[in-house]
């Protein structure tokens, strides 16, 4: 029996237990005797359903007091994954319901791309900030301090994976360098390595790395093997729970237009802390 069989069963119960309107007490009488044995059999079989629930709800319960719990208050929509913090989407054809393709604009995800956002310009040093630029570069448009949230894995893939990513100008004066903030849900397709998560995060596999310590927690911190091919600094870190956060920090803003930074905010120890830091974890 379903919940809708179940609440029918208890309105069945309440219905034959509700005295009839006021009615001639012959006619009464003579409808009484006939319905008698018909309503007694209604009421016993309804009465029987609901206790024959109520008895296997009470098993379930003490089995799965939560999952009990929701078939009573009525199940939600079917999510991607049952565990908290992780995304709950609804499809289309293609793309989850309001895209038109892999990035969401508006909804949780748009939300938590924001939020990642505010996180990122929080966590610059002082003598540093994070302002609204706009491209000085004539072919690019746009802010360059942008928030972004993606799926990254395909209709019916299991687990849905989303990456959230902050782009933030950090000026010191007027040089700009920038810090790139990607936190990923759990991706069965990233290393869990942490020096190799940190390479495959920078895009490079020859990348120098190293192993940082952080309260415990084991940061990899990677750099471009030669300046020639570039000289941003990537520290990544994977969570318990298979959330990921990789902070990247470049002493210039590409085709931004502005002059780069004479160093860059964080120093090596400080850049693994900061991609440590729970509060990038976004609710996990």
């Amino acid at each position: 029996m379903n919940e809708e069989d179940l609440k029918r069963a208890f309105q069945d119960v309440v219905v034959a237990s509700s005295p009839p309107p006021a009615m001639d007490p012959g006619v009464a009488l003579d409808r009484a005797h006939k319905a008698r044995s018909k309503r007694r059999a209604s009421v016993t079989g309804a009465v029987v359903a609901v206790l024959v629930v109520g008895v296997g709800l009470g098993s379930a319960f003490a089995l799965n007091p939560r999952g009990t719990k929701d078939a009573l208050i009525g199940a939600g929509p079917s999510s991607s994954s049952s565990k908290p913090g992780l995304p709950d989407t609804q499809w289309g054809d293609e793309w989850p319901v309001g895209q038109s393709d892999r990035t969401a604009t508006n909804g949780p995800q748009a939300d938590r791309g924001t939020q990642l956002l505010e996180l990122a310009k929080a966590s610059l040093p002082a003598g540093y900030e994070a302002p609204d630029l706009k491209y000085l570069d004539t072919a690019m448009h746009g802010g360059m301090l942008r928030a972004q949230a993606q799926v990254s894995s395909n209709k019916g893939e299991s687990p849905e994976v989303w990456l959230y990513t902050a782009y933030v100008p950090v000026r010191k004066g007027e040089k700009v360098g920038q810090l790139t903030v990607n936190v990923s849900t759990p991706d069965p397709r990233l290393p869990t390595d942490p020096c190799a998560l940190a390479k495959r995060m920078q895009g490079q596999d020859k990348a120098e790395c190293k192993v940082v310590e952080v309260a415990g927690k084991g940061v990899g911190v990677a750099s471009p093997a030669s300046p020639d091919l570039g000289t941003g600094m990537s520290a990544s870190y994977r969570a318990p729970n298979g959330w990921t956060v990789t902070v990247t920090q470049e002493d210039e803003y590409r085709y931004s237009g502005y002059p780069a930074l004479d160093q860059q905010p964080f120093l090596m120890p400080q850049l693994a802390a900061l991609a440590a830091d729970p509060k990038f974890l976004l609710g996990s």
